[in-house]
């Protein structure tokens, strides 16, 4: 239960990451 916890929490820091290059690329 805890590996799926930090599966979850490694994906939504990695999807944060890529919306803020994309935000950066675009902007």
């Amino acid at each position: 239960m805890k590996i799926l916890l930090w599966a979850i929490l490694i994906i939504f820091l990695i999807g944060l990451l890529v919306v803020t290059g994309v935000f950066k690329m675009i902007f």
